[in-house]
């Protein structure tokens, strides 16, 4: 989001925050944004530097499958 070519936790977080808003899912329920990003951070930042490379994100996302669903759009009519 602001193009240093990783996407730091802050950033994933607004990121969270608006795949709820899409959703119309409850941010301060018992599942808020900040824990879902918390458990993709300690899944994909395999070097534990508090932010995410491409790669990271990718492969991730790739190998994650309720990551990938979570992420992208959904196809319901």
């Amino acid at each position: 989001l602001d193009n240093n070519g990783y996407i730091e936790k802050k950033e994933m977080n607004k990121i969270m925050e608006a795949i709820y808003d899409l959703n119309g899912e409850d941010k301060h329920g018992p599942n808020p944004p900040i824990k879902k990003v918390e458990r993709i951070f300690s899944k994909l930042d395999k070097n534990q530097d508090y932010k995410l490379s491409k790669d990271e994100f990718i492969n991730g996302c790739l190998m994650d499958e309720h990551l990938n669903r979570l992420l992208s759009p959904s196809m319901a009519t």
